[in-house]
This record gives structure tokens, sequence and C-alpha cells, in this order.
């Protein structure tokens, strides 16, 4: 699942459409929405593809916001600063395993994973955190990069208002 964007009255291919998958919108939403709410306010519904947006005036608005903060390296900052938060979250029991690294529900029973993982064969082990028996949080390997937020810069500026669908 994904996100597509498009723009309402693009000047140019790149102001036609962008697109995110889940794991990648949802980051860049969030930090559009935390870092720029008087920008952002008239979209409603960042984190739905109900078609709501921004107006030609507010993407632009938002695309000068974010270049400057891209040059200033403000958005580098960011993401560094959200990838040491994310690490240092602490991991979390395996549901399917229950945090043994081996599953003996019939899932694990039926495709050999009851048995704790073999380190030369690579077989065994809980297919949900490899045979650890715990996971990162929820979301805590969902990405974002300054790059993202260029595209979707990019594209603001030339999208003439845009509609998330």
């Amino acid at each position: 699942m994904g996100m597509d964007v498009y723009g309402k009255h693009p000047a140019n291919d790149e102001g036609t459409y962008f697109r995110n998958n889940i794991w990648w919108w949802h980051p860049l939403a969030g930090f559009l929405t935390e870092t720029y709410p008087d920008l952002t306010g008239d979209c409603t519904y960042w984190h739905s593809n109900d078609g709501d947006g921004l107006d030609a005036d507010g993407a632009k608005a938002l695309a000068a916001a974010l270049q400057r903060d891209l040059d200033s390296g403000a958005v580098a900052a960011y993401a560094k600063e959200r990838e040491e938060a994310l690490a240092a979250l602490p991991m979390q029991e395996c549901g399917p395993c229950e945090g043994t690294g081996v599953r003996t529900d019939e899932v694990g029973r039926r495709f050999g994973m009851d048995q704790p993982r073999d380190p030369v064969t690579g077989q065994g082990g809980c297919n949900g955190c490899g045979g650890d028996g715990k996971v990162a949080p929820l979301g805590a390997d969902a990405p974002f990069s300054v790059e993202n937020v260029q595209e979707f810069a990019t594209f603001l500026r030339s999208c003439g208002g845009f509609e998330i669908c």
C-alpha cells in the first residue's frame, strides 16, 4: 500500500505525481505536520489517502520552507536525531514466539521454526525475530531520508496544489 499524491495543476512532469509506500509516507507526513503545522494545517488527513491536500499557494509555501531547511541542514539534523532516537528504543518481545526464538504454534511446527536456528544452515528459529526472541518496536524501521524530502519539495514546487489518494 502507498500514498499516491497527484498534482492538481502541474506545471511540468515533476509536479504531476509523487508516491511513497506506506512505510516511507508516514515518517514524511509526520515530519511535515510536526515541523510546519502552520503550513500543513489546511490538509487535515495527511495519514489518509482520501483526497485531502493543499492548494497551489499552500504547496508552494511548504516547498519554500522545505527547501530552506534542506539548504540549512535542518532536515539532515532531523533525520539524524530521528535515527538516533529510534536506535535507542528498547527491543520488544517477539509476538509469534513469545520471546523464545522458536515458534511452537501450528505455523512454526509446519515450517520447521519450532527448533532453534542452526547457525550453519540458517534453518529453524522464529521467522518474526530470526530466532533472537526480540524485535524492534513497530515503525522503528520506517525510513526517513533527506532525499525523500527533497523529492517531495521538488514535487510541491510544480504541482499546483495536490491531493493524497
